[in-house]
């Protein structure tokens, strides 16, 4: 009995070791959007990610977000969206307007924006898809001066799939594209963005009107409607975590784990995402010491041939409080007084705030506000089935992995599946993927033949709501497969859809994955 009790905890941080971080829960997520206060004199500003964001209390509580993504805050907005054709050629209109009196196109220093898409599923899709599938042509008019300029479609660039644009970037799940899996089953939207490079060939541009226009050559389907309201020149995802230090305690080497607070005045207002750093405080013979304790999990301790480490471990009361307890390993038996550094969340406060609750940032003369209800926290549920899910996931080779059961096997480990939600989408992709097929491709790479793999994904596209979700899907099947693709070798992922008999193709990721 005592050892079916402790299997848990066992099982945690043999989990921790073969997957860094993947019990840690996974903190709240929603979209921000900021715009310049009509009095401010300034035309840009970049507000790097990471910027910090606070909400109004709830329950006494400020909660703290960070953003994700870069956003490139320009005083211009959109006036209209709007399709039209001709001959051949099946254009989507994005009208920009100057929102200041007496300034121009060419005052406002623009370089790139980053274009979110929305979040209805059917309009964000398809232009996600049409905008890196079927363009060939992109031209901006000067509406009040008749001027044209004529950039380059590969200005075009896809956001939100490369590691530095991940919300949990923060968190090392081992594969930077298991990341990947976690934010397309909760948040799937944070991919509907892309970026417009090049913009700086307007700065001699006169007008303070512009028409960006984006020729296809496929027409858009006919039920897709496109509303402006739903697109946005300043959004960004932001994400509910903060760096925050834990109450010290005393360590006198007689308990086997010392529980971690916070904040004891307010239990519920934090919940802990990750130890950063654990230092150990004491005198001896009138002189202070200062020590470092190392990660178990992480195997630290052995690089600087170090006795002293700590483990972490996850526990329920008998309310079904879940709180964190801290061990230690070491051969010294004084008295220490021990500071811990932690990354936090709110726990499940940010999911009480309402649209607009999130409004308050260090940034002169800038307005924001969050536009949708931040997500609820996601928590692991750890046992020993999920240990050796795991073991069999990390021992997947390329070849392996592209028959359907061993795919679907590493998106169930990754997928959070007691989750209502995420258990739709899995068996959405179930019933879907059909038949996943492989062989062998070449290509020449800096005057190198290399030998990758070309998976083929045969897909019933119609259990979908549009193409546009099958394409976004295999953008990230396609991340994902190069994670397991070695250094010198590719991945390139074609999608068969079988009811539309399109045929999508990805071009050829390089594997990062060393040999052993």
């Amino acid at each position: 009995q005592e050892l079916d009790e402790n299997i848990p905890h066992i099982a945690e941080s043999l989990i921790n070791i073969v997957s860094p971080n993947y019990t840690n829960p996974l903190p709240s997520l929603c979209m921000q959007e900021f715009k310049f206060e009509q009095n401010s004199k300034e035309n840009n500003l970049i507000i790097p990610k990471g910027t910090l964001i606070k909400s109004k209390p709830i329950d006494k509580c400020v909660c703290e977000f960070k953003t994700v993504y870069d956003v490139y805050l320009y005083s211009i907005s959109i006036s209209e969206v709007f399709i039209s054709s001709k001959n051949q050629d099946y254009t989507f209109n994005l009208t920009l307007q100057v929102n200041k009196a007496e300034t121009k196109i060419c005052d406002l220093g623009l370089e790139k924006i980053n274009l979110y898409l929305g979040n209805d599923t059917y309009m964000s899709s398809t232009l996600l898809l049409y905008m890196h599938s079927y363009l060939k042509e992109l031209k901006i008019q000067s509406l009040d001066t008749d001027e044209e300029f004529f950039l380059n479609t590969y200005n075009i660039e896809k956001i939100g799939l490369n590691p530095d644009e991940s919300s949990l970037s923060y968190n090392d799940l081992g594969f930077e594209a298991f990341s990947l899996l976690r934010e397309y089953f909760f948040m799937p939207h944070k991919f509907n963005f892309l970026r417009i490079n090049g913009l700086d060939i307007l700065n001699n541009c006169q007008g303070k009107t512009i028409n960006i226009e984006f020729k296809f050559s496929k027409p858009f389907p006919a039920n897709c409607i496109f509303r402006k309201e739903l697109l946005s020149l300043s959004m960004t995802p932001i994400i509910n975590i903060f760096t925050k230090s834990a109450e010290p305690l005393i360590n006198n080497h007689k308990k086997d784990s010392y529980r971690i607070f916070v904040d004891r005045s307010q239990p519920k207002a934090y919940e802990i995402i990750q130890t950063l750093q654990v230092k150990a405080h004491n005198s001896e013979g009138g002189k202070r010491l200062l020590k470092n304790y190392k990660s178990f999990e992480r195997f630290e301790f052995l690089k600087d041939n170090q006795k002293d480490f700590y483990s972490v471990n996850t526990k329920k009361n008998s309310k079904g409080e879940v709180f964190s307890e801290i061990s230690f390993f070491s051969s010294y038996i004084m008295d220490e007084t021990i500071s811990i550094d932690l990354l936090c969340s709110n726990g499940d406060l940010p999911s009480k705030l309402k649209i607009g609750d999130i409004n308050t940032c260090d940034l002169k003369g800038v307005d924001t506000k969050n536009v949708e209800i931040p997500s609820e926290t996601r928590r692991c549920s750890v046992d020993g089935n999920l240990l050796w899910k795991l073991v069999s996931v990390l021992s997947f080779s390329y070849q392996t992995i592209l028959s359907k059961k061993a795919f679907f096997g590493v998106l169930e480990s990754y997928s959070f599946l007691d989750n209502q939600s995420n258990w739709k989408i899995y068996k959405l992709l179930q019933e879907s993927i059909i038949d996943i097929q492989s062989k062998s491709t070449y290509l020449i790479d800096e005057n190198i033949t290399k030998k990758g793999t070309l998976a083929i994904f045969s897909i019933k596209d119609s259990k979908f709501y549009t193409l546009g979700e099958v394409y976004l899907l295999g953008l990230i099947i396609s991340k994902f497969l190069a994670s397991f693709a070695s250094i010198n070798s590719f991945c390139e992922l074609k999608i068969r859809c079988l009811d539309s008999k399109e045929i999508l193709h990805y071009p050829a990721s390089f594997g990062k994955k060393a040999l052993i």
